[in-house]
């Protein structure tokens, strides 16, 4: 059985020694906010909506630096003057400050559809914080990102749940990095190469059990884990050489 608390603390101690930080994950900042009683606005879920969709195939740091243009680019999120506004003309702005994806003319074309969708979830559910809190994270992602009723086109899985952690849900996004480093060739909490996506948010839930880690915090750690441009160890080609877990605690060789 794996002792996933040891292998957490070392990799949060391996993070502390890199002086990585999670000052930039401004979603723990807002999970612990909703923790503490705030609610989110219907503009704050447009946001969060909109953080995700850019996220998509999309390294967080290149959005995190243009953050204050994205926001000026969306009127800050006011629902009536992005309704107003063409999604070719978001498609522009965004591409010339170079935060763009391979997806990002549809998401906007779909931009107005989705928002009127959550007027609609509003209206049945009295706010958009009913919506997403009736529901475990896994529940609520997946109507999100597959029901008819309730679906936000160009969210997938993974970016509903990206969605919902923008608005305080402490809830995982199973990324290329997360799923890889659960996979039999890395920590082998699964039997595959790499974890599907609701095998790692299972997954983590468990550890999350096991070790009393939240699982946004989690998340957290093992995408800073293997980020190439954070912790720079459990990457793709991982530096092995650097890394405490190598033989005892991950099966990579």
């Amino acid at each position: 059985m794996k002792n996933s608390r040891i292998i957490l603390s070392e990799i949060e101690a391996m993070l502390q020694e890199r002086h990585v930080s999670f000052a930039n994950l401004t979603h723990l900042e807002w999970i612990q906010q909703r923790a503490e009683g705030k609610t989110f606005s219907f503009s704050e879920h447009i946001r969060g909506m909109i953080y995700s969709l850019l996220s998509n195939n999309r390294p967080w740091e290149q959005i995190e630096e243009n953050i204050d243009q994205i926001d000026k680019i969306f009127f800050y999120y006011d629902k009536d003057k992005i309704l107003n506004t063409s999604a070719d003309y978001f498609t522009q702005q965004i591409q010339l400050i170079k935060c763009g994806n391979r997806n990002i003319k549809k998401q906007m074309d779909a931009l107005h559809g989705n928002i009127h969708k959550l007027e609609r979830i509003e209206k049945e559910f009295g706010t958009l914080d009913n919506f997403v809190t009736s529901g475990t994270p896994i529940e609520i992602a997946d109507l999100l990102a597959n029901s008819l009723k309730y679906k936000l086109h160009t969210l997938g899985l993974a970016l509903a749940m990206e969605y919902l952690r923008n608005v305080g849900i402490d809830a995982i996004k199973p990324d290329t990095h997360i799923c890889r480093i659960l996979g039999k060739k890395h920590l082998g909490y699964s039997s595959s190469e790499e974890a599907g996506d609701i095998e790692a948010i299972e997954i983590i839930n468990t550890i999350s059990k096991e070790t009393g880690y939240l699982p946004s915090k989690i998340d957290a750690l093992f995408w800073l884990f293997c980020s190439d441009s954070n912790g720079m160890i459990c990457t793709k080609i991982p530096d092995c050489e650097r890394c405490r877990l190598k033989g005892k605690y991950c099966n990579w060789n």
